[in-house]
């Protein structure tokens, strides 16, 4: 298991024990069409808790890759391709974000198409290409992205290059984030 998966997999149980202490499952919009295997409990005002899932089979990247003809960081395909889940609502380095994550294959596919579409934007751009990860609460713009060549993960703007360093992996992010406990979704 790599460093990442480790990493998430511990976040996964750290980010449930924090809403349990509450009494509380994580939320996240229902898609009925989806059926999200993660999906716990009834749906209220179309949100439902969720809790993590393995992905079987995982996600695969390469359709991606070779379309971009383009390797992506391998953190960030274990990212993407570990669990089923909700999005995490997190604080590291004295920032709030939200990590994305994929419930259900057709979210995959989704997310796909928008990791295309930044790569892409930023290929026009002539910028070193990041893959998104997150986003930031501070401001709807604010990317939590992963430098494709380093792998190191970094704060940005939709447009721009990363600006500011968040951590040296997404290993790193994931082992000393802290979940925030969200309820007003």
């Amino acid at each position: 298991m790599s460093d990442v998966v480790k990493a998430l997999t511990k976040l996964h149980e750290r980010y449930q024990s924090a809403y349990e202490e509450q009494d509380l499952l994580p939320q996240t919009d229902y898609m009925e069409e989806w059926s999200g295997t993660c999906y716990q409990g009834e749906v209220k005002y179309g949100l439902i808790g969720w809790k993590p899932c393995k992905q079987e089979p995982e996600f695969d990247f390469s359709a991606i890759e070779k379309g971009l003809e383009l390797s992506l960081h391998t953190d960030v395909a274990e990212f993407y391709g570990s669990f089923y889940a909700g999005d995490l609502h997190l604080s590291y380095a004295g920032e709030d974000f939200t990590l994305l994550q994929v419930i259900h294959p057709q979210d995959a596919d989704r997310l796909q198409r928008n990791l295309i579409g930044h790569v892409l934007m930023q290929q026009r751009l002539k910028q070193e290409v990041t893959l998104f990860v997150g986003v930031g609460t501070s401001s709807e713009d604010l990317i939590i992205s992963v430098d494709n060549k380093t792998g190191v993960v970094g704060l940005e703007y939709v447009g721009k290059e990363q600006h500011a360093k968040l951590a040296n992996s997404l290993a790193e992010l994931l082992a000393n984030a802290t979940p925030r406990v969200v309820t007003d979704q």
